[in-house]
């Protein structure tokens, strides 16, 4: 968007957690977090930042960030990042990746090291910023932890990847400098057994240091078209990456061309 200036910034005061309120509900429609929970939880030792856009009247808030502390299974500190929001008028302008770095140098801040969230595996802009961008990695997966259980005949299960961000490990800091070049679809496929080439097909065996897995550049675009291709890519992606996970391997690149994106996964040492 052209004259755009972007600040970064807590939320305060109650237009500002209200504006968070109406961003949740363009964005999702339902589920929302309340304000009296965002205001608590940012007292309470929380993460909640919004995006201005500092060059329209009234500097509005166009976007939003929040996480609250948790705990690993084995009792380790973290900060669980839950919603993170753009209108859609200023998509694709890299706000939400601002929003994550600056959601990360609040938490470095607080002397914790790792941040977690979750994203639907299917939707490639959110892995190319999470892993390809960041430098997350991910070695779990969550099959329909939103429900709605039965799923619905018209509807996908809400399966999500739950991501890791060390915050300061050489992989991110090398990441975010420019100073670690991801990988091109052609080296992934170069460099790993592809499972899936078709996602009504028969799947490769799970073998060997370093395996691909394709998803749909567009699955939103292609549930409209083809629901019974789009639903055959989520039961496909869940019962490959869990299996994987299962036996060693994580999630450590994505990269997209043409029609489809492909997650490059490498076993643990």
């Amino acid at each position: 968007m052209e004259n755009m200036t972007i600040e970064i910034r807590p939320v305060a005061g109650y237009a500002e957690y209200v504006a968070c309120e109406e961003i949740q509900r363009v964005a999702w429609g339902s589920g929302v977090v309340p304000l009296n929970m965002l205001t608590t939880i940012h007292a309470s030792g929380g993460v909640v930042l919004g995006a201005f856009d500092r060059a329209a009247p009234g500097a509005p808030l166009v976007g939003f960030v929040f996480g609250f502390l948790g705990r690993t299974a084995d009792g380790r500190l973290k900060h669980c990042s839950h919603m993170a929001a753009v209108m859609p008028a200023y998509r694709d302008a890299r706000i939400g990746e601002r929003l994550k770095l600056a959601q990360r140098t609040a938490v470095i801040a607080q002397g914790i090291d790792l941040m977690t969230w979750t994203f639907d595996p299917l939707i490639s802009r959110n892995a190319s910023l999470n892993i390809r961008k960041l430098g997350a990695i991910c070695h779990t997966y969550k099959p329909n932890i939103y429900g709605p259980d039965p799923v619905p005949a018209d509807g996908l299960p809400s399966d999500r990847f739950q991501v890791e961000w060390w915050l300061n490990s050489a992989r991110v800091a090398a990441r975010l400098a420019g100073a670690d070049q991801p990988p091109s679809v052609a080296a992934i496929l170069a460099d790993a057994a592809l499972l899936n080439p078709d996602p009504e097909g028969v799947a490769t065996a799970i073998a060997g240091a370093h395996l691909a897995l394709r998803i749909p550049a567009d699955i939103d675009a292609l549930r409209d078209t083809s629901f019974a291709r789009a639903r055959a890519w989520r039961h496909q992606l869940r019962d490959l990456a869990s299996a994987a996970f299962a036996v060693g391997y994580h999630v450590a690149e994505y990269a997209r061309h043409g029609d489809s994106g492909y997650y490059l996964l490498r076993r643990c040492v």
